[in-house]
């Protein structure tokens, strides 16, 4: 169920302002989740009266999918192509939207980073080899591999991959790695913006290390002050060395960092910036 559970039925659950109702017609707004647009039969699966209320969410990676479904209203994931690194163009109204804080990470306990035993981690497979020209995550984890051997490190997936891993909090041994680790470094999707990584890593508050995103986001992330934001090899190992150095100046961004997350980006945040949304695009239609 994915994303259905865990931003819809979560967020609306989560959220004092809404509620779920038990019929269609019931119902001022209609969420669909990207995964139920579609029939088995690979057929629209939208009733027609839906249409003025509908909502999709589409947290799916490829880019221009679902761009052309007559619903009211579009929020997207992965709206950046990153070859050239720029919004796609859609032939209609697409507003962004971010993954989110899950529920089930709202309750972690939280150590000092100065007590977590791993300096650096990264949750990635490394590419195995010694080529480094590109920022992706397989080589970003085979630099830290190669790079910061005298340190303590996790390089690689930790418990289980898939569904399993991004869908439940069953993934002990994966949130328990990021909560034991100082810095959890980052890096979006080879061909898009976006993934529930970066809110996973914060929700466990190390000092998270990111490539820089365009994706407008409301309540953003401020390098340096929530996270920190890397643009080469070089500068990601200056950074890290120097917060490694500097444990004092990484705890105060990690803390901001989480603090910032649990207040503006848990799921019932989401429903509300979507409601807003709405409300303003058909005030804008109206005028």
């Amino acid at each position: 169920m994915g994303e259905y559970n865990l931003i819809l039925k979560d967020g609306v659950r989560s959220n004092p302002n809404t509620r779920l109702v038990k019929s269609s017609t019931e119902a001022e707004y209609i969420f669909l989740d990207f995964r139920h647009v579609w029939n088995k039969k690979n057929k629209l699966n939208l009733d027609h009266s839906w249409l003025k209320r509908s909502v999709l969410i589409d947290y799916s990676d490829p880019i221009g999918r679902l761009s052309n479904l007559p619903v009211a209203h579009h929020f997207k994931r992965s709206m950046v192509d990153k070859s050239p690194h720029r919004f796609h163009a859609y032939a209609k109204i697409v507003h962004p939207i971010s993954y989110c804080v899950k529920n089930s990470c709202l309750k972690f306990n939280i150590i000092p980073i100065e007590n977590r035993k791993y300096d650096i981690a990264v949750f990635f497979n490394p590419l195995e080899s010694n080529s480094f020209n590109r920022l992706t995550r397989r080589q970003i984890a085979q630099y830290i591999k190669e790079n910061f051997s005298d340190r303590k490190i996790w390089v690689g997936i930790a418990g289980n991959a898939g569904k399993k891993g991004r869908c439940g909090i069953g993934n002990e041994l994966y949130y328990q790695t990021m909560l034991d680790s100082k810095i959890v470094v980052n890096c979006n999707p080879e061909g898009w913006e976006g993934d529930y990584r970066l809110f996973e890593a914060l929700s466990c508050s190390p000092l998270v290390m990111s490539d820089p995103m365009i994706t407008p986001v409301i309540n953003k992330f401020v390098d340096g002050e929530h996270l920190v934001y890397y643009n080469s090899f070089s500068t990601l190992k200056s950074k890290i060395e120097f917060y490694l150095e500097h444990l004092s100046e990484a705890q105060k961004i990690a803390t901001s960092g989480y603090e910032h997350a649990m207040k503006y980006h848990k799921t019932s945040d989401r429903i509300d910036e979507i409601i807003n949304t709405i409300k303003n695009e058909n005030f804008s239609n109206r005028i």
